[in-house]
């Protein structure tokens, strides 16, 4: 049996075996409330684990090698700011955010502000970074497809497919309980991946054929690495991925810890994928860098080894994008149809809107990664994008009693409108992954000082 054979059949029953565990999961979203906060029933393990399963599989593994074919060393940038923004997230905003018992981000800023105008602009934006996040992880199937030489369109759909039915079949439950198994058989095909390199001489053969930069953890520009690094670590502060495994967590402590071990725990690993990334360059220099991963891992790793890692990768992004799936429909459904449109429908209703909203977002995410070549580069603008609209509005609301609704809305369309400046007119700013939040803030620091209630109606 050959490699491709055996990668196909392993990838088959791995499969399987996770929508058998979705299925196991349908006993815990019997409801609206159950299906995007897993019953609230979420244990340490089942919370760290899908922590770090939410970076694991595409952005830190395939990213973290593809990285590591282009620029060596320092292609372990981006894991570390995603492990950063979970360090983030526990230390800074996680047990203000459990207390809130609220089912999306949007809520909590609607209880903050008042109204609705300040959730709405957050679900909006959201929504639009969550699609770019998953068809950056959907690009992983398209790459691998592309690799065995099959239509890179039928990966897309393929993998897209599954996800829907996993997503609308198990919810929340289903998403972190696969979570903790992707991140059990990826590490462990890793380590073994590694070993195998150690004992065939993997240094050497990198170190002859790679530069001496490529040592370097600073071998980019430093632009780069900013790009790679700092969005991505801010962006765990407003993460709906990580907010939704925050409010499935059994209890307060539960939430935090998970956070902060699940950081800890994914630190040292995210250097291994980078490594494998550039043993890969070495072996094959003229590979695209997008598909350095599956290259290594069928042609020159164990053929069981290399099959069954991929089989966790393509697991993982499945379950890393149903969790995004599964929060763009808590946001639209909570945030934008029970505020405007129908504030009393029955559960039956809902939770067939659930459905038809998990599967339009699903083919919106489908057509945009048919246009995507980079899974970093598409993770990063969606980092700074949701950084830049939602980051001074969010977390500054939360700790500046003095933020007013105004001026977290002027905070929400200057880092945008910087954003839009960058991207689409052409005009420069230093850093400008992160440039936008300083605009950002200053309006959202003046506006709400323009705004403060009169100390006479403030006293009523």
């Amino acid at each position: 049996m050959n490699t491709l054979t055996l990668s196909v059949i392993v990838l088959i029953v791995y499969m399987g075996a996770m929508m058998g565990i979705g299925y196991m999961g349908r006993n815990t979203s019997k409801n609206f409330e159950e299906f995007v906060t897993a019953a609230k029933k979420g244990s340490f393990l089942m919370v760290c684990g899908s922590y770090m399963g939410s970076h694991i599989g595409n952005g830190v593994v395939v990213g973290g090698a593809e990285n590591g074919a282009n620029y060596g060393l320092a292609g372990v940038w981006y894991g570390v700011g995603a492990c950063l923004s979970y360090l983030v997230f526990a230390l800074v905003i996680a047990k203000k955010l459990y207390r809130t018992d609220s089912l999306t981000l949007s809520e909590c800023l609607d209880k903050r502000y008042g109204g609705h105008i300040t959730g709405t602009i957050f679900a909006v934006i959201n929504c639009g970074a969550a699609i770019s996040i998953m068809a950056g992880q959907i690009t992983a199937g398209k790459n691998l497809f592309s690799y065995l030489g099959l239509n890179p369109i039928l990966g897309v759909c393929l993998v897209g497919l599954a996800v829907f039915i996993y997503a609308a079949m198990s919810g929340q439950w289903g998403v972190m309980m696969t979570d903790v198994i992707q991140v059990a058989v990826i590490v462990a095909c890793t380590l073994i991946s590694i070993a195998y390199m150690l004992g065939n001489g993997a240094f050497d053969v990198i170190h002859a054929a790679l530069p001496a930069g490529s040592w370097n953890l600073f071998n980019m520009d430093f632009e780069v690495i900013i790009m790679n690094a700092i969005p991505t670590m801010l962006f765990g502060l407003i993460s709906a991925a990580s907010f939704q495994r925050n409010v499935s967590a059994k209890d307060e402590k539960t939430a935090v810890r998970s956070a902060f071990w699940g950081g800890v725990l994914l630190l040292p690993y995210v250097f291994l994928p980078v490594l494998i990334g550039m043993y890969g360059r070495a072996l094959f220099p003229d590979a695209a860098a997008g598909s350095i991963i599956f290259k290594v891992m069928l042609e020159v790793f164990p053929p069981f080894v290399g099959a069954l890692m991929i089989a966790a990768l393509m697991a993982a992004i499945m379950s890393t994008v149903d969790s995004q799936l599964i929060y763009v429909t808590a946001s639209i459904t909570k945030d934008i149809y029970l505020q405007f449109i129908n504030k009393n429908p029955d559960e039956k209703k809902l939770n067939r809107l659930a459905k038809i909203i998990t599967i339009t977002a699903g083919l919106i995410t489908l057509y945009v990664a048919l246009g995507t070549t980079s899974i970093i580069k598409m993770l990063s603008y969606a980092y700074t994008f949701m950084c830049a609209g939602t980051l001074v509005m969010f977390v500054g609301g939360i700790f500046w009693k003095g933020a007013t609704k105004p001026g977290a809305v002027a905070a929400s369309v200057t880092g945008i409108f910087f954003v839009f400046l960058n991207k689409f007119c052409g005009i420069s700013f230093p850093y400008a992954s992160i440039f936008p939040i300083l605009p950002s803030a200053v309006a959202f620091v003046v506006v709400s000082l323009c705004t403060q209630p009169k100390k006479a109606e403030a006293a009523k």
